[in-house]
């Protein structure tokens, strides 16, 4: 049993378009709402999308901070 406990999951991180289209899925593994599961997720985002994508979440001043000072920071500061 002990081996198998690293794939509980504890909830599920979507990604979903303004017309609630699910575009991402990820699976939180034990940790709460971190920004990693965010970064990941705009990170995909925007080499699938590049300059032309927009993200909202829900703590966005908070995350702008993270953001800004993540590797992503750059790329998300060309968006159109």
């Amino acid at each position: 049993k002990c081996m198998f406990s690293v794939f509980d999951e504890s909830r599920i991180f979507i990604a979903a378009c303004r017309h609630w289209f699910i575009l991402l899925v990820c699976d939180m593994v034990k940790s709460g709402e971190f920004s990693k599961y965010l970064l990941a997720i705009l990170d995909h985002l925007l080499n699938v999308y590049s300059k032309n994508g927009g993200v909202a979440y829900d703590i966005g001043c908070a995350f702008s901070k993270t953001l800004n000072n993540s590797h992503l920071g750059p790329r998300a500061c060309e968006l159109n």
